[in-house]
């Protein structure tokens, strides 16, 4: 059997979830050079940047944000972006966008939190929007009037994606890849692991934390391991990392969930569904809310705001058990009555974080 190297240790097993922090941001070292998108703006409409720690060609996390970005160019808005933006250069993009006059500058994830706090008080008269969770420490009366955060509920959505992995393996083995040991993907991989022992629990999740979001070698690496375990379904919510598991499955003929967006086309007879974030969404509201005044402070949307949510199941419309489906749509209306179904485990992972 394969050995999964030493980085790829974190194993997670039904009954047992054991995490800790060990980075906050991107891997990558270097940004990629500015993309002015801006065709035929309106001089009257904001200007719009958007950072992006990966790439925008993964497929889901980025490359919906980047979508929605685009989205609001056609309306006419001036925009531009950077991706691949690791930590080391989220602050002086930060800056560099400010600096420029860009009237709302967008940082799409976790790690561009404490750099947004550090740089929004020097520029007054910018927006600064992060898709992410706050900084440990930072309460929303500590946010300066020109920021606004997104602590999304993304765990829902792993939570039925889990039902579905739960309910359709065969080999009673699901494997995960995950990306960075950050507090969204502690708490995605806690709750796709409830909801597999909701629906089946004699089921187990083997889990890895790559580590990284822009390894697809590494990705491929943690996927073929838990397929050598037996697993025979593989969920993956690492960006282009997971672009790699994706291309295990296909290898080995192993059904997938997906992440970020519908990633149905890359594997059309394999992915079985993804938990996804409306970000394309997210980022077009932005204009609108600073446009009416109303930008600023925390939100934090899940499935009853209709920003998480599971893709449609293409091809497995027909192959997912009516019983499977009805358990995950019991746990969405549950969701949505205000149930929290990962909410202990949660609190669990702050207490480690904290």
């Amino acid at each position: 059997m394969k050995m999964v190297t030493k980085t790829l240790a974190l194993l997670l097993v039904l009954g047992t979830l054991m995490v800790c922090l060990a980075g906050c941001g991107s891997d990558s070292a270097d940004s990629s050079a500015d993309q002015d998108s801006s065709a035929d703006s309106d001089d009257s409409k904001l200007r719009i940047a958007l950072l992006l720690p990966g790439s925008l060609n993964d497929g889901g996390w980025n490359a919906a944000a980047y979508a929605g970005l685009m989205e609001l160019q056609d309306e006419g808005y001036e925009v531009a972006f950077t991706e691949n933006v690791g930590i080391a250069a989220i602050e002086e993009a930060m800056r560099n966008y400010a600096s420029e006059e860009y009237d709302l500058v967008i940082g799409h994830g976790f790690e561009f939190g404490e750099p947004a706090m550090r740089v929004a008080p020097e520029f007054p008269d910018v927006k600064f929007f992060v898709s992410g969770k706050m900084p440990d420490g930072v309460s929303e009366a500590d946010l300066p009037e020109n920021a606004g955060f997104m602590d999304y509920r993304e765990y829902e959505g792993a939570y039925l994606a889990g039902i579905i992995a739960g309910g359709m393996t065969e080999s009673n083995i699901i494997g995960y890849v995950a990306g960075l040991e950050i507090p969204t993907q502690l708490s995605d991989m806690a709750g796709f692991v409830q909801g597999v022992k909701r629906i089946n629990p004699d089921a187990k999740v083997y889990g890895v934390v790559t580590g990284t979001f822009e390894d697809p070698a590494k990705g491929k690496e943690a996927a073929l391991a838990q397929i050598d375990m037996g697993a025979d379904i593989i969920c993956q919510s690492a960006d282009s990392t997971g672009m790699g598991a994706i291309e295990a499955c296909l290898e080995r003929n192993v059904k997938i969930i997906g992440y970020g967006g519908d990633q149905y086309e890359m594997a059309p007879d394999l992915m079985m569904t993804c938990f996804t974030t409306d970000n394309a969404s997210v980022v077009r509201l932005q204009a609108s809310l600073i446009e009416d005044g109303t930008f600023g402070g925390l939100w934090t949307p899940g499935v009853v705001d209709g920003v998480v949510a599971l893709s449609p199941f293409h091809n497995f419309e027909d192959k997912i058990p009516q019983e499977v489906k009805a358990e995950v749509e019991k746990a969405k209306a549950e969701i949505e009555n205000g149930d929290e179904p990962v909410q202990y485990i949660l609190d669990r992972i702050d207490e480690k974080l904290g």
